[in-house]
């Protein structure tokens, strides 16, 4: 999990790293904690992160424009803003924030929004055991175009990564959010957001890969299909 600290007062921006490594320690939680007091080093970079927490007023660069920027590279970001403003909260609730922070914050409001935050990045995220690195990933559920079995191993597929996992796929089925994977085949649970045509016995995704319905499956998703349409 990626964490960013961005505060353009080293003061406070330390007091915040503090409490959220503590938070972390406390739970277990191992993450990658990036911390910049210049906003336009974190528009440079192209750093997805799960958790950011971001001053409003900067120079160079407004908390705001870098939250939309952040919500770019990952929709499901969770921000907190820790500022001294309260004029740009609208803004931020725009932006669904889980806390606006006034500064000096009440820690005990950081540490209640960070357990909110992590509720929803448990529910939007899935854990990956990577059986050939024997490492542990966070991968968000919905960058997960398909799971598929190959060679007797089930492999997750993202757009930029294979990871090959020693669970079963019946295992993806639970883990997966049910609204939008569906097992169009024995051997494939597919993310159906990210279906560009169907085509009654295959589907095609945005990476232009053809995905197998099998026969059998055929007439029970083309029913789960359209429903799936009309909920979006």
């Amino acid at each position: 999990m990626n964490v960013l600290i961005c505060d353009d007062e080293p003061v406070f921006l330390e007091q915040v790293r503090e409490h959220v490594q503590a938070y972390l320690a406390q739970r277990g939680i191992v993450a990658h904690l990036d911390t910049a007091t210049d906003p336009r080093q974190v528009m440079d970079s192209q750093t997805a992160y799960t958790l950011a927490f971001l001053d409003i007023q900067m120079e160079g660069v407004d908390g705001i424009t870098l939250a939309h920027e952040l919500k770019c590279r990952n929709g499901k970001v969770a921000l907190f803003f820790v500022t001294a403003y309260r004029e740009y909260q609208d803004d931020a609730m725009d932006l669904h924030a889980f806390r606006y922070l006034e500064k000096p914050f009440d820690p005990k409001r950081l540490y209640a929004g960070l357990d909110k935050a992590m509720e929803y990045i448990d529910g939007a995220y899935v854990d990956v055991f990577v059986y050939n690195q024997q490492a542990q990933v966070r991968v968000l559920a919905d960058d997960v175009l398909y799971v598929t079995r190959e060679n007797r191993r089930v492999v997750v597929v993202t757009e930029t990564q294979r990871y090959v996992t020693g669970d079963r796929l019946e295992v993806w089925e639970e883990k997966l959010p049910n609204l939008f994977f569906y097992p169009v085949h024995k051997s494939f649970l597919v993310n159906l957001h990210h279906v560009t045509k169907y085509a009654y016995s295959e589907l095609y995704l945005v990476t232009g890969e053809r995905i197998p319905i099998a026969p059998r499956r055929q007439a029970a998703f083309h029913k789960y299909w359209f429903d799936y349409l009309r909920r979006r």
